[in-house]
């Protein structure tokens, strides 16, 4: 996942907020960053505003409602961008 915008990154950390268990974010070349605790969420977060267009980091969740909080975000960005 990419954050693309100052909107795109708000919306990313109130959803995090509204998370209840950990968040993963796995970059491309196997680092792992607990987006929960305060450095994993900057280290992280810097990873999704790198440019780079071929790789992006993926979001792991591991609690299926926080997984449905993360589809709504993006699915009000797919809306967004249309």
């Amino acid at each position: 996942m990419k954050i693309r915008s100052n909107d795109e990154l708000k919306r990313f950390e109130e959803t995090l907020d509204r998370c209840s268990a950990s968040v993963l974010l796995v970059t491309p070349d196997g680092c792992q960053y607990d987006l929960k605790e305060p450095a994993g969420r900057i280290l992280g977060i810097a990873e999704m505003l790198r440019e780079n267009e071929w790789d992006e980091p993926e979001l792991f969740t591991t609690a299926c409602e926080d997984e449905m909080l993360f589809f709504g975000m993006l699915r009000d960005f797919e809306k967004k961008s249309a």
